[in-house]
């Protein structure tokens, strides 16, 4: 059926340059080059990041630029707004979009829609945990996975010159709270990182590094099977990676966890990786929300309630009708959402029939170190180096463009044959508890320096906000 007569094309703003944003773009050109309508994308970052990939970054088996994309390379037929949603306004159908975020005079800019996409991601959780969002790492943001290989590269440097034992264990402890896919990959990549750049530091007593993993479950992986997680905590084990199961963190403190069961974990690495939350953004536009915040959808992604607001990802309760709970926040799902969205959306506009998103989950993989992974493919599961190289061949086929899949290539083949990268980037933000104890220190100093009348002066990145 032809489309509806319009004086002007349809305009679709979507708001988030993620996994579920991108796809929903990029599935929508064929419509944007015909001229029928117009595409507009909103994203903080001006590149696309291949996420699956980020824990490489720590262990220094990839570059950050590799996983890196620029979002106009992959969808160069939509308008990209480099900024941040910062306001929905349903009655008047204008999004409201902060940019300039970098620089001191900031602008808001407001951008008419027709259709509205909300694909805004998530945030890292806390649960509530005291002193988590203050003193781990959390790895849900590229800029933080690249402070985390900075810290560590560090902590190996100061841990070469501590005449201390005991101090030198400290600061090569590393504990790693959260035994999801995202955990366990991080805690892999850290004792990855160790075992290969150990022997370039002659003054590290073999055996001082210590990795542990704590996960508040009685297993780790709940999204894989049983027999296919209890594989990969004795892969772990095995490479030296010490797993806390069924323990919980109760507190956070700069320099050490402290478990349910009373134990303490001295660490001055602490990351975080036990989920996401959704944006707490969309709280403010007055839409449907389910009980943990995620916008409520129907079968078709269409906003509850609405004809001209769609949600998938991270920010939306998108529902698999075969178990009757939310899809996983998993790039696989969101990917797919994102092609039933934007079939329906264009669906909607040449007044067609819609189709529920009904998606079965292909399977499950997560890398161990070290040229090990697990894989779980339905009805089978493999593991060791077989595992390791279907993911990265599955990885190589859905990172975005040639060019970086022969970039993506290149750089695993230069890891199997040269030694670790050791080099220190010394940009972004500083560690969590460092930052905080620093701008502790600088105030003391102020206060018992300067009179009482005269303002205290900011701390520099006391107000930055974490990426």
């Amino acid at each position: 059926m032809a489309m509806e007569a319009r004086t002007r094309p349809v305009r679709i703003v979507i708001a988030g340059g993620g996994f579920a944003g991108v796809t929903a773009a990029h599935e929508l050109r064929r419509a944007a080059r015909r001229g029928e309508i117009e595409v507009a994308l909103i994203s903080r970052e001006n590149a696309f990041v291949f996420y699956p990939l980020m824990p490489e970054v720590i262990s220094g088996a990839l570059r950050v630029e590799t996983i890196l994309t620029s979002i106009r390379h992959v969808v160069p037929h939509a308008r990209l707004y480099a900024g941040e949603l910062t306001g929905v306004d349903l009655e008047r159908r204008i999004v409201t979009i902060q940019h300039g975020l970098y620089q001191h005079r900031q602008e808001h800019l407001e951008l008419p829609y027709d259709h509205l996409v909300l694909a805004l991601g998530g945030v890292p959780a806390t649960f509530g945990i005291p002193g988590l969002d203050d003193y781990a790492f959390d790895v849900q943001r590229l800029a933080n996975a690249f402070a985390l290989r900075n810290h560590l590269i560090d902590l190996l440097e100061q841990a070469d010159i501590e005449p201390d034992p005991e101090e030198q264990r400290r600061l090569l402890t590393v504990v790693v709270i959260g035994g999801g896919p995202t955990g366990v990959e991080v805690a892999a990549e850290i004792r990855s990182l160790f075992t290969h750049a150990l022997r370039y530091y002659q003054n590290i007593r073999p055996g001082v590094e210590r990795v542990v993993l704590v996960e508040a479950l009685p297993r780790l992986l709940t999204s894989f099977p049983e027999a296919a997680a209890a594989r990969a905590v004795q892969e772990l084990q095995r490479r030296g990676i010490e797993v806390l199961l069924g323990r919980k963190v109760v507190r956070v403190d700069p320099a050490a966890i402290l478990l349910d069961d009373g134990m303490v974990l001295e660490s001055r690495t602490i990351v975080s990786a036990i989920g996401v939350d959704p944006n707490p953004i969309v709280r403010t536009f007055g839409l449907p929300l389910d009980e943990r915040g995620r916008i409520v959808v129907d079968a078709f992604l269409r906003v509850d309630g609405m004809t001209n607001v769609w949600a998938l990802g991270d920010n939306a309760a998108v529902t698999d009708p075969t178990t009757g709970r939310p899809y996983a926040p998993t790039a696989q799902h969101a990917v797919r959402q994102a092609r039933v969205l934007a079939r329906n959306l264009l669906a909607t506009l040449y007044c067609r029939e819609l189709a529920p998103m009904r998606y079965r989950t292909r399977g499950m993989m997560v890398t161990l170190g070290d040229h090990a992974a697990i894989a779980w493919l339905g009805r089978v599961t493999l593991d060791g180096f077989l595992a390791w190289w279907l993911w990265r061949t599955y990885a190589l086929l859905h990172i975005p463009r040639w060019d970086r899949r022969i970039r993506l290539a290149m750089e695993w083949t230069l890891d199997l044959l040269f030694p670790p990268e050791l080099v220190q980037l010394k940009v972004g933000q500083p560690a969590p508890a460092t930052r905080r104890l620093v701008e502790a220190a600088l105030r003391r100093l102020w206060d018992s320096s300067a009179a009482a009348s005269t303002p205290a002066p900011p701390v520099v990145g006391s107000s930055a906000r974490r990426e």
